[in-house]
C-alpha cells in the first residue's frame, strides 16, 4: 500500500509540474479514487460472513487511512504548491456555512456525549478530508463552463481506464484487489450476478463500482449532448455507449434504475422545469417517511407481515430474485432503537450499532447514529441547497448545472441504500458555492473562443 501511495504522489507532483493545472486537479483526484487502494483492511476474515462493521469510507471509523480523503489530500497539496494564485481568488459564500458545520461538528459534539470513538478532533479531520476538501476543489476548479467540460471529460475518460477490469473481473472470480492487496472484505458479497460477476475493482464494495459507472456515463452524455452539433459527436457517443454497457454488465440494478432516471433529467428538454416542482415534494416526502421510520410510527415490518400490499411487495421481490431491499429494511429496523437513544446529538462512536450485531446499509441512519440529528440536518442541507441552485440555473439554461445537479440526484438515490459513495457528487455540490460565468452552450462558448484573424493596418 505504501509503494503505491508514493508512486501516485510522484505521479501528482509531475501532473501538475507538465500538465495544465486545470486538467491536473481532475486526473489527480479521481485517478486517486480509482487506483488507490480502498482502505487499510487488515484481515478480510472469513469470506462466509458479512462484515457488516465495515462502514465505508464517508464517514470516520477505524479505518482512518483511505483514499476517500487521501485522494483529495494529494490533489489539494499539489494546487497549493502549484496553483497558488488560484487560491486568492477564493471566496467565502453563504452555502458553505451547512458544510463547514459539519466537519466542525464532531469537535463539539464530545462536549454532549463524553469520550468519542474516534476523537472529536480526529472526527472532524477525517470528515474535513472526505467531505471539505472535495467542496474547496470544486470552488476553485469548478467555476464555468469550460472548467465543466474538464470535469465531465476527465471523469468520462479515466473510468475508461476500467473497460479491462469490467471484462475480466465480470466473467472471472478473479479480483484486481486480491492480486494487489490480499482479498478484499467484500470480495463475495453480490459478486456472482445473473450473468457471470460483478466487478469491484479497487472501490470499496461493488455496488460502488456500478453507482461510478453509472456517473461516468452521465458526464459522458453531457458531453454528447454539448458535443451534438460539432466534432466531438462520434467521439463521445463511442464513449457513453462503453460506459453505459459497463454500468450495465455491473447488473447492480439500483445503478441502472438511478441511471436511467438521472439521464432523462440530463437529457430530456424542460425537465429541470419540472423537477423545481416534484423535486421538493419529493425531498418533503422522503424526510417525512424517514422520519416516521426511526420514530417507529410506521411499523414496516408489521406492514409488511400483516398486509395484503406488504405480502404481495414481499412476493414481487422473491419473484425477481431481488430481496436485498427488504434484506436492507431489515438491518435498519434492528439498530433503530439504537438511534433513538441518543438521536439528536448521536453516539459519537463510529461502532455504536455493535449491540444490534448489524448495521444500517444506508447513509441516512448511519450518520444519525454516529453524529445524530444535528451531523444530518447540516449535511443534508448543505446537498440540498446544492440541489436547488443547480435545478434554479438549469432552468434558467445553464449547460453545467444539468449535469451537477443529475450527479448529485444520483448520489442522493444511491446513498439511501449504500454508504458506499459516489463521491464524484461531493464536487458537483461545492461547485454550486462557486462563482458561475456564462450560461452559453459549449458551441457557443467555443464559437466565442475562436480567435478572429487580424486585421490588417
Amino acid at each position: 500500500m505504501l509503494a503505491l501511495y508514493s508512486c501516485w504522489i510522484l505521479a501528482a507532483l509531475c501532473l501538475f509540474r507538465f500538465v495544465r493545472r486545470d486538467v491536473a486537479i481532475w486526473i489527480v483526484i479521481f485517478g486517486g479514487w480509482l487506483v488507490l487502494p480502498p482502505g487499510n483492511y487488515v484481515d478480510p476474515g472469513d469470506p462466509r460472513v458479512l462484515p457488516y462493521w465495515i462502514v465505508g469510507g464517508a464517514l470516520p471509523s477505524d479505518i482512518l487511512f483511505a483514499k476517500a480523503w487521501t485522494a483529495p489530500a494529494i490533489a489539494t497539496l499539489c494546487a497549493l504548491i502549484f496553483d497558488r494564485g488560484r487560491w486568492r481568488e477564493l471566496r467565502f459564500v453563504p452555502i458553505d456555512i451547512p458544510i463547514l458545520l459539519f466537519c466542525a461538528w464532531p469537535s463539539g459534539q464530545a462536549l454532549f456525549t463524553g469520550p468519542a470513538d474516534p476523537a472529536g478532533l480526529a472526527s472532524a479531520a477525517y470528515l474535513a478530508g472526505v467531505w471539505g476538501l472535495p467542496w474547496l476543489i470544486a470552488k476553485l476548479y469548478l467555476r464555468d463552463l469550460n472548467d465543466a467540460v474538464r470535469f465531465a471529460g476527465a471523469l468520462a475518460y479515466l473510468s475508461l481506464a476500467l473497460v479491462p477490469v469490467a471484462v475480466i473481473e465480470g466473467v472471472t472470480s478473479w479480483r484486481l484487489h486480491s492480486a494487489l492487496l490480499g482479498v478484499h472484505p467484500f470480495t463475495f458479497d453480490g459478486m456472482t450476478r445473473y450473468a457471470g460477476f460483478r466487478p469491484q475493482g479497487l472501490f470499496e464494495h461493488g455496488n460502488q463500482y456500478g453507482i461510478w459507472c453509472a456517473g461516468a456515463t452521465l458526464a459522458a452524455c453531457w458531453r454528447l449532448r454539448e458535443e451534438w452539433g460539432g466534432k466531438g459527436r462520434l467521439r463521445w457517443s463511442v464513449v457513453a455507449t462503453v460506459l453505459c454497457l459497463m454500468t450495465l454488465m455491473s447488473q447492480s440494478v439500483g445503478a441502472i434504475i438511478l441511471l436511467a432516471a438521472c439521464g432523462a433529467i440530463l437529457i430530456v428538454p424542460g425537465i429541470p422545469n419540472l423537477a423545481k416542482i416534484i423535486l421538493p415534494l419529493g425531498i418533503a416526502a422522503s424526510l417525512g417517511l424517514g422520519a416516521l421510520h426511526i420514530s417507529g410510527a410506521m411499523p414496516l415490518r408489521s406492514l409488511a407481515d400483516r398486509t395484503v400490499a406488504g405480502q404481495a411487495a414481499q412476493d414481487a421481490f422473491r419473484a425477481l430474485g431481488r430481496q436485498s431491499l427488504p434484506w436492507r429494511i431489515g438491518q435498519d429496523l434492528k439498530t433503530i432503537p439504537i438511534i433513538q437513544e441518543n438521536w439528536i446529538v448521536g453516539h459519537a462512536r463510529w461502532d455504536w450499532f455493535e449491540p444490534a450485531h448489524s448495521r444500517p446499509w444506508g447513509l441516512p441512519l448511519l450518520l444519525l447514529g454516529q453524529f445524530g440529528l444535528v451531523g444530518f440536518a447540516c449535511l443534508t442541507a448543505s446537498l440540498i441547497a446544492a440541489v436547488f441552485r443547480h435545478m434554479t440555473r438549469a432552468a434558467l439554461g445553464s449547460a453545467p448545472e444539468r449535469l451537477f445537479a443529475t450527479l448529485l440526484l444520483l448520489f442522493a438515490g444511491d446513498a439511501l441504500l449504500n454508504s458506499f459513495l459516489f463521491y464524484p457528487a461531493i464536487l458537483a455540490a461545492g461547485a454550486a458555492a462557486a462563482t458561475r460565468h456564462g450560461q452559453q452552450s459549449l458551441t457557443t462558448a467555443r464559437a466565442s473562443q475562436t480567435p478572429r484573424p487580424a486585421r490588417s493596418a
